[in-house]
């Protein structure tokens, strides 16, 4: 009897999360916009980093960059509505969301991009290590967000992880194009893995 009790409230806790990890995955569509953006802008700036070799297209670079930004600034002024955390969303059984709201999952990310950029700007980091940092970090942010939404997202980052590694090691100066235009796809299909689970 206290077995079966306790298979039940095992059952009804894994229920209500898998609600939470719904509920969130839904109100985060907008959000999964902006790893398409950003997987798209990272795939393109290393296709550049490599013409570089015969022609001089840095500007283009930087037009993909700002492109990017302005597209996620755009993005992100239309969910402006999501972002009135007034209410709560509650699930069939009344349970209440317990991921917050995504801007809160987005936010730690954003920083940490900003931090890199400043680290770049101010000379902190050496060109040829910075890739290596944007990939930790976003391996890392994979990791994280996996634990919350599913292990496919681990593996992700955990590969990306490894790849940072060896690439640091043995391949330092082709790091900037193999780990942008690698960072930039696995960002293309966590962002396809979001939506689908979305479903």
């Amino acid at each position: 009897m206290q077995t079966s009790k306790q298979a039940d409230m095992t059952k009804t806790s894994r229920q209500q999360l898998e609600n939470k990890r719904k509920d969130w995955l839904r109100d985060a569509q907008g959000l999964i916009t902006l790893l398409f953006i950003w997987g798209a802008e990272w795939v393109f700036s290393a296709i550049i980093d490599f013409a570089l070799y015969w022609r001089d297209l840095d500007w283009l670079k930087q037009a993909a960059f700002v492109t990017a930004v302005v597209a996620s600034l755009i993005q992100i002024w239309g969910m402006r509505k999501l972002f009135n955390t007034g209410e709560t969303r509650t699930t069939d059984d009344t349970v209440k969301s317990g991921w917050g709201h995504p801007i809160f999952l987005v936010l730690p990310g954003a920083l940490l991009v900003a931090a890199v950029a400043f680290m770049e700007a101010i000379g902190a980091v050496n060109p040829f290590f910075a890739p290596i940092l944007r990939a930790f970090l976003l391996a890392i942010g994979f990791v994280q967000v996996g634990l919350l939404l599913g292990r496919p997202l681990i593996y992700l980052g955990v590969w990306l992880f490894a790849l940072a590694a060896v690439m640091g090691v043995w391949y330092l100066g082709y790091s900037g194009v193999i780990l942008e235009g690698m960072g930039g796809i696995s960002l293309l299909v966590s962002g396809y893995m979001l939506r689908v689970w979305a479903r």
